[in-house]
């Protein structure tokens, strides 16, 4: 009876070894296909997130370049802008200019004119005679 006993006794441990070493396995493989799920999700989101990265990186990249673009064009914009200026500037120099040389030219007519008509100041110029007064 007790070998009958003991050998019961061992047949159940066996049974329960078994019976535990499946249930390790099928725990074992659950954790498996749990850890690569997780891992196939973690490396969808990370693969997705490296993506959107080199997107914004090159689009940061093509920001700078059309920044340096528009930087250029308006420093020229602006150098056109200051000899647009400086020949206004010129501009109003000679007009001056040709202003007072009008008004030069003008009082030097009028000269020539009072000279011409014999009068100064209004007032008539005294013409040399040819009479001869002692």
């Amino acid at each position: 009876m007790l070998s009958r006993l003991v050998k019961e006794h061992n047949q159940k441990q066996q049974a329960v070894r078994r019976n535990n070493e499946q249930l390790r396995k099928e725990a074992v493989q659950s954790v498996s296909e749990v850890t690569d799920c997780l891992a196939d999700t973690l490396n969808e989101r990370v693969a997705s997130i490296f993506k959107t990265q080199r997107e914004i990186e090159s689009e940061a990249r093509r920001l700078s370049t059309q920044s340096l673009k528009y930087t250029k064009q308006t420093k020229q914009w602006l150098n056109m802008l200051d000899s647009f200026n400086s020949a206004l500037k010129e501009l109003g120099d000679v007009q001056n200019w040709a202003e007072v040389i009008e008004k030069d030219m003008r009082d030097i007519a009028m000269t020539l004119e009072f000279v011409h008509k014999g009068t100064m100041d209004g007032e008539l110029v005294p013409t040399t005679s040819t009479s001869s007064n002692p």
